[in-house]
């Protein structure tokens, strides 16, 4: 069928978009040397250029550094978001260094198909890698499951995902829920559940995490 991916011919699309080059050049040295992987089409250092090298090369499978610098994150956050509307069915695989746990929850609930730790050894970055392609859902790396299961369980649902969104762009509750054509008890339910599923205990908090998540200054 037209929409069938073979293990072969979407791991020899792999775009790797991580800032060192000494990290991404080891990164094209592992997938290389398996036998399932024909070859990495780009890396690219720069998460601006990732936006041509996704209409070069329209069928890749991206590998994403995620970084703890606030403006970086930002900016990496705004290419998956993107790349997830341009490329639906395309998988999205973090490599991340950051290990904030309201940024792997947020970052789950963006749809990305792989999270691994940049501390997992090469053999684990493989086998995720692999396993992603007959896997629809998140996958996680031990590390990065380990941080997840210390915490309040549970991923965020679309709906309190689309709240903390509108949250982001500073609008309130009211504003939600006339927006989403929801009752405000209901986003307001959303909100609390959210908040407790990324470890945010007040507003305060909130608001730090979306600056931190949209780039944004505190003041």
């Amino acid at each position: 069928m037209k929409n069938n991916i073979t293990v072969s011919n979407e791991l020899r699309k792999i775009m790797v978009v991580v800032p060192c080059f000494l990290t991404a050049t080891g990164m094209a040295h592992q997938l290389k040397a398996r036998s399932e992987i024909k070859d990495v089409v780009n890396i690219i250092n720069n998460i601006d250029e990732a936006y041509d090298g996704v209409f070069k090369t329209p069928h890749s499978m991206i590998v994403l550094n995620i970084s703890q610098s606030s403006k970086q994150l930002a900016e990496e956050i705004r290419f998956i978001k993107w790349y997830r509307k341009e490329k639906p069915n395309k998988a999205v695989v973090i490599y991340s260094h950051n290990h904030k746990v309201s940024i792997l929850k947020y970052l789950s609930s963006l749809g990305v198909r792989v999270i691994i730790s940049q501390y997992e050894l090469p053999s684990i970055f493989i086998t995720l890698l692999i396993k992603s392609l007959s896997s629809r859902k998140t996958l996680y790396s031990p590390m990065i499951e380990k941080i997840l299961q210390e915490q309040i369980s549970g991923e965020l649902t679309v709906c309190e995902a689309k709240v903390i969104e509108q949250l982001f762009l500073g609008h309130n509750v009211t504003q939600i829920a006339q927006h989403l054509g929801r009752d405000i008890r209901t986003v307001s339910s959303h909100k609390r559940h959210a908040m407790q599923k990324l470890g945010l205990h007040c507003d305060k908090d909130l608001h730090v995490f979306g600056c931190e998540i949209t780039g944004k200054s505190l003041f």
